[in-house]
């Protein structure tokens, strides 16, 4: 899909849908995992398997940044029409990410433990939490490449075929948590492994069909010939994403450090409400994936006034969205909590929890949508710099919350350390996207006025023409 014509909401939200439904599956995709664990193995395994979640996104967020940044080079050069650039882009990317991920892998192996450990991780959740996050670091290449193939299609416009992967992917991972935790009795670590092979499949078929449908992506020997130039380029995006994402997690561990010193239910109610508000929140981050795709092709094409009208209607039609988001969260949170606790685990105080958590996440949604629009908007025009200071800012939002839960062993404190990090990452990101767009085009002062009422999309404007 080319996002540089037409009417810029229609494109967006078109291109967005199939990301939206990969994004849920995706979730889906983590959900079979706990769902399988909890009802199988109990609201322990449950909660070993949930509390990887801000060390693997320590790592994984960065590898999963890294890849999208590669691939915002391959937009930029999609929309400027250098397909010659495109496919060096891809191939650099792969350079990049074998590198790289292959270096990180034997890092996390060493430190999951130690990590673990000193979050002051129940004893009785440490061997679930152990089982689960080796396999899944050692199979984090493969996650990776289907990671940058998947971005890499969106970065060209396709936003359709890597949902048909990933559904498959998800249904795969599903059939393989059966046949490993059920039938084969492997418990968390199959779970586990039922993951990385369900990427490894995916990845492989995802890069057959780029192969095959887009030859402006077929990249050759040459392309692979070392340079410094194009390896800086990427890096200079790819890093400050990676980075962005892992500063985050930072901050998620000391929350997960203090939701530790609570009380068990408290701590498997947290583990329950976290995926239901994932698979929420999985639908307000497709709007960052979608924003960084249309930002990117059209700053490559100096389509600018695209840039304004687009990101400013979609920005309302996300705020619609969160509240409808906040409404389906609250009212079936009680359901929703039932599929990951078996019965014999269940009670009100587990559901108030949860009631609790999601009550906090839901009412702040709005914030995270325009976190991710113009975070992913200033990604787009190669501003990545920016968007990694408004991760630091999260940082020190969380970590602030979570040192205040601990001293008060409050777990409503803990409940609002998504909330806090989401308010100040805004402080910084929408005055900087304004004052990075408006280098381009005129947003203030007498012309204003043309953020409301701007020409026909499909036309470059005359002050364009005049550049």
């Amino acid at each position: 899909m080319d996002l540089t014509v037409g009417s810029p909401l229609k494109r967006i939200l078109v291109f967005m849908i199939p990301m939206i439904i990969g994004n849920v599956f995706q979730q889906l995709y983590s959900m079979v995992d706990t769902i399988i664990v909890g009802q199988a193995l109990g609201a322990n395994a449950l909660a070993g398997v949930s509390f990887t979640g801000s060390i693997t996104f320590l790592i994984l967020g960065f590898v999963s940044g890294l890849t999208s940044g590669f691939s915002v080079v391959v937009s930029q050069r999609r929309g400027a029409r250098d397909e010659e650039g495109m496919r060096q882009s891809f191939a650099t990317g792969i350079v990049l990410t074998l590198i790289i991920v292959s270096i990180l892998t034997v890092a996390a192996v060493s430190v999951a433990k130690p990590l673990l450990v000193a979050m002051n991780t129940n004893t009785e959740f440490l061997p679930y939490s152990l089982e689960y996050i080796i396999p899944i670091f050692g199979g984090m290449l493969l996650s990776a490449l289907y990671n940058q193939f998947s971005a890499t299609l969106r970065a060209i416009g396709d936003s359709v075929v890597p949902l048909y992967f990933l559904i498959f992917a998800s249904l795969l991972n599903g059939a393989l948590d059966c046949l490993f935790v059920l039938a084969f009795g492997m418990g968390a670590r199959g779970a586990a492994i039922a993951t990385v092979t369900s990427n490894g499949v995916s990845a492989a078929l995802t890069f057959a069909y780029m192969w095959i449908k887009y030859p402006t992506l077929r990249f050759n020997r040459k392309h692979f010939r070392p340079d410094l130039k194009q390896y800086a380029a990427h890096i200079k995006l790819g890093l400050p994403m990676a980075l962005q994402l892992s500063v985050v997690s930072i901050g998620m561990i000391f929350g997960q450090t203090a939701l530790n010193t609570m009380n068990p239910i408290a701590q498997k109610s947290y583990a329950a409400a976290s995926k239901i508000d994932g698979l929420a929140t999985s639908i307000i981050n497709s709007a960052g994936a979608a924003a960084a795709t249309f930002v990117g092709q059209n700053y490559g094409a100096k389509r600018y006034d695209r840039i304004k009208t687009g990101v400013y209607k979609f920005t309302l039609f996300m705020i619609g969205t969160c509240l409808v988001l906040a409404a389906i969260v609250l009212s079936l949170h009680r359901p929703l909590t039932m599929l990951f606790i078996a019965k014999d685990d269940r009670s009100e105080a587990m559901y108030g929890y949860a009631l609790k958590y999601l009550s906090f996440n839901s009412g702040f949604y709005i914030l995270l949508a325009t976190l991710c629009i113009s975070r992913s908007s200033l990604q787009g025009m190669g501003r990545g710099t920016l968007a990694l200071t408004a991760a630091v800012a999260e940082v020190v939002m969380r970590v602030g919350v979570a040192l205040i839960a601990m001293h008060l062993n409050s777990f409503t404190i803990v409940c609002m350390g998504n909330a806090m990090s989401w308010v100040g990452a805004n402080i910084i990101l929408i005055p900087s996207y304004l004052i990075i767009l408006h280098k381009y085009i005129p947003i203030l002062g007498k012309n204003s006025i043309k953020y409301f009422r701007m020409p026909n999309p499909s036309y470059p404007p005359k002050y364009l023409n005049k550049q």
